[in-house]
Parts: structure tokens; sequence; C-alpha cells
């Protein structure tokens, strides 16, 4: 794997904008395996974080739709990926999911996560790495956002990140079969 090619300084300027009343959307696309690289790990928690942030503080005025990966690419190269590589996959998937349930249930439509779907023999997805901002109804890059958003329109080409394996009971609910004894 090549080193990260992701511009930390324009990503943390794009995500100051969030804040903007004039910011009503953003495109974000995570797609690049860079992103699961331990010294990458600390920027990719920050994005997360800038993100939340953004969508409880502004509520329904920003609509954030965002795209993962689905799966890692299985290419031969596959084979001789480090195995921190698969947990960290593993993990922003889980902690995202969660983050989803806990903050977005009762405003759907808030946050939005798609999971790029690759087909076997994709190395990589086909679309850049980006967070693109509509402001004042003009994106920064019209271009990208259209390509993300197509991608995301397109039937079988990626699938919502959901709750479903959460498990938000906890000890004491009423899956707790020592409630009943």
């Amino acid at each position: 794997m090549t080193a990260p090619a992701i511009d930390v300084t324009a990503w943390r300027e794009r995500l100051a904008d969030l804040e903007s009343a004039e910011v009503t959307a953003a495109v974000v696309v995570q797609c690049d395996q860079a992103w699961l690289q331990p010294e990458l790990t600390a920027f990719r928690n920050e994005v997360d974080q800038a993100l939340m942030a953004a969508q409880l503080r502004r509520g329904d005025r920003i609509t954030v739709t965002r795209i993962i990966l689905h799966n890692l690419p299985l290419t031969p190269d596959a084979a001789h990926r480090p195995a921190a590589i698969g947990r960290a996959f593993d993990e922003w998937h889980h902690r995202l999911s969660a983050t989803s349930v806990l903050l977005c249930s009762n405003r759907p439509s808030a946050s939005r996560i798609h999971r790029l779907i690759l087909r076997g023999d994709q190395p990589r997805a086909p679309i850049p790495d980006m967070i693109e901002l509509l402001r004042n109804r003009d994106w920064t890059d019209r271009h990208q956002a259209g390509l993300a958003l197509h991608t995301v329109d397109t039937d079988g080409a990626t699938t919502p990140l959901t709750g479903y394996d959460m498990d938000l009971d906890g000890p004491f609910g009423d899956a707790d079969p020592s409630i009943y004894m």
C-alpha cells in the first residue's frame, strides 16, 4: 500500500466550513484504504467527530451523505494485507453504526452513511475520496459531488450502514433473561 495521499489540511478546512449557515449539505467519501492505516486513526476520528458535531449543532439545517467501503477489496494483495487493517475496518463500521443508531434514530435524514460495494475484481473504489459542500445552492465541486450522489442513487452500488447488529438493550434490558427470574 502506498503512503496516504489524503490532504489533511484541505479536509480540515472543509470540515470547519460545516459550521457555516450557508452550507446546507455535505458529501463525504472515505473509501481509500489509507483511512484504515494506523497513522491516520487520529485524523479519521477527527473527521468522524467533526461530522457528528456539525449534525448535532446544526440539526435539520444540514444533510450529510457519507460513503465508506462495504467490504475491503479481494485482490491478490488482500492475502498480504495486515490484520490491523481488517480490525480497523471492523471497528470503524461498528463505531459509525453505533453512533448512527444513538444520534440519528429520530432524524434518519440527517445523516446517511452508505457502504460502497466493491466487486471481486475491483482493487479500489471507483469514486475518489472527497468532502464537498453545498453552499448557497452550489457545490464546491459539482462534478465530484454529482459522481458520489449518482453512485448512492445507483441500484446495487451501495447499501446503507444500519445498526441492525447493535445490542443497545444493555445488561438490564428486556432482552436480559435475568430480569424474568
